[in-house]
């Protein structure tokens, strides 16, 4: 499976080098960095509560890909796989709420219903639960007739965006590895023949996926900071996010589940 190319067509198998996919996140983050604070504007059909979604993870992906760069060169294991899962779940988040209508408010009220969950569970135990419980109820009341998407979990988010199912299953693999588990000890662990139990513990273990990684991780920051530019007003990075998805060999455009799509006009 390549885990780098969600965006990519099927018949586009290669994966971005080491290399590139290191200078990508580089040159993407400073490129991120240059914006001047407080001067983006979103445009028309893209509401408030969208707009900050898009642009929190799309932030928050950038700060992500800067942890994963600088681990990426002393660690060779599958130490940087939980924050690559990270920057995916930042990255389709961004996609899904730039292609989908009421997906600000989907989000809010999801957290709304978790952030009920968490104080009903401490109200339980004697912990004070107001004002936030308060709070809580009344964004419940307040969007639980909203029109947006009814789903919030994450593999709906993928399966809004072509090759969705693929996302998805990505996703699912690089969860074995972000969890206390067997993925974790199956990393440690080989078959020997020489050994009396069949298996030896490699305390070093290298990561054989460790190129495809980085690629995902360098694609899924493009596709994050893409979402970011794409509902915009007045775009300012299109330029250089084409010639970065012409390296990493992506799409420069965010496509959705039915062939839907947008650039920074077209949405």
């Amino acid at each position: 499976m390549d885990m780098s190319h969600p965006e990519r067509h099927p018949d586009e198998s290669s994966t971005p080098s080491v290399e590139d996919s290191l200078a990508a996140i580089d040159a993407l983050c400073d490129l991120w960095d240059q914006q001047i604070p407080g001067t983006t504007r979103y445009r028309d059909g893209i509401d408030s509560p969208r707009a900050v979604g898009i642009m929190t993870h799309s932030h928050h992906a950038v700060r992500i890909a800067r942890a994963i760069r600088r681990l990426a060169t002393d660690f060779l294991g599958i130490e940087i796989v939980p924050l690559v899962r990270l920057l995916m779940e930042c990255a389709v988040t961004a996609a899904w709420l730039l292609l989908t209508p009421g997906s600000g408010d989907s989000m809010i009220l999801d957290g709304a219903r978790q952030r009920k969950k968490a104080l009903s569970a401490i109200a339980l135990h004697g912990g004070e639960t107001e004002p936030a419980h308060s709070q809580a109820m009344s964004v419940l009341q307040k969007l639980e007739a909203a029109s947006g998407p009814k789903n919030f979990a994450f593999e709906q988010r993928c399966l809004s965006l072509a090759d969705g199912q693929r996302l998805y299953t990505t996703y699912r693999v690089l969860s074995l590895e972000s969890h206390g588990g067997i993925g974790v000890s199956d990393f440690y662990i080989a078959t020997s023949k020489k050994s009396p139990i069949g298996f030896f513990y490699n305390p070093n273990a290298q990561s054989s996926r460790r190129e495809a990684t980085l690629g995902l991780a360098a694609c899924m920051l493009h596709l994050a900071m893409n979402a970011d530019e794409s509902a915009r007003s007045e775009p300012s990075m299109r330029s250089k996010l084409n010639e970065w998805a012409s390296i990493l060999g992506i799409d420069a455009t965010i496509v959705g589940v039915a062939g839907r799509h947008t650039s920074e006009r077209d949405c």
